[in-house]
């Protein structure tokens, strides 16, 4: 995926670490950039001066005001630098907003299944936005997110007034984590034993985000359980 390949300067409006590993980054788009975001799910190229670029979807719904937001995971050496220098009051290089997202319009008047896994959060809290955003749209919504261990789990902060707002919130930690007295195992498999979240095949599809294995297991999962592969969707 080449994407893009013409940079601007953004301004950062606020910065702040979401856990240890992820980076919280708040954007002001100019009005040519903030009109190519259409959809959630979309994503935009970051680039650090001297280190590389990088590809990142935006973790916010299409905004009116011409905001947006990212989560950047540190440990590689973009994300390291792009987390390092980037601060409220300072710039960022990004390229427009591209991609398809996710056809969400193709699931209204149906139950949601959402799948997360690290990162991947991104482009799914977009989409949680947007679903809260049109809540009367939709039927069932249940998101199933997946981190290693209980500490890393990003937006912990919204996690309650999602759950108020409607969206059923499971989170599934697959590795050992003694402090941990909830559910555990890959996203797919805590949904499978949750016969997920009580939505009927038939009436229900399915949005995923994440590394091409965890995605292709989340759909092969689906597809034993009645949901086909035409209303499982990522985002790219």
């Amino acid at each position: 995926m080449l994407g893009p390949t013409e940079y601007s300067r953004v301004p950062v409006l606020d910065a702040w670490d979401e856990t240890p590993a992820f980076r919280g980054l708040r954007l002001l788009l100019p009005a040519p950039l903030a009109k190519e975001h259409g959809r959630p799910g979309q994503l935009v190229k970051v680039r650090a001066e001297g280190v590389g670029e990088g590809f990142y979807a935006l973790a916010s719904a299409p905004d009116p005001g011409s905001t947006a937001e990212l989560l950047v995971k540190r440990g590689g050496r973009v994300a390291d630098a792009i987390a390092a220098s980037a601060f409220a009051g300072g710039t960022l290089a990004i390229t427009r907003p591209f991609g398809n997202g996710f056809p969400i319009a193709e699931a209204e008047g149906r139950d949601l299944l959402l799948f997360a896994a690290g990162s991947a959060i991104a482009p799914i809290r977009a989409l949680v936005q947007h679903v809260l955003a049109h809540r009367n749209r939709f039927g069932r919504v249940t998101l199933f997110y997946g981190q290693r261990r209980g500490a890393e789990f990003a937006y912990r902060s919204e996690l309650l007034e999602w759950e108020r707002r409607g969206v059923r919130v499971v989170l599934c930690p697959s590795g050992e984590d003694e402090a941990w007295e909830g559910l555990r195992g890959r996203v797919q498999e805590v949904a499978r034993s949750l016969a997920f979240g009580g939505s009927p095949p038939a009436d229900t599809v399915a949005f995923v985000a994440g590394m091409t294995a965890m995605v292709d297991d989340v759909r092969a999962t689906l597809s034993g359980a009645g949901i086909p592969p035409a209303r499982v969707h990522a985002n790219f």
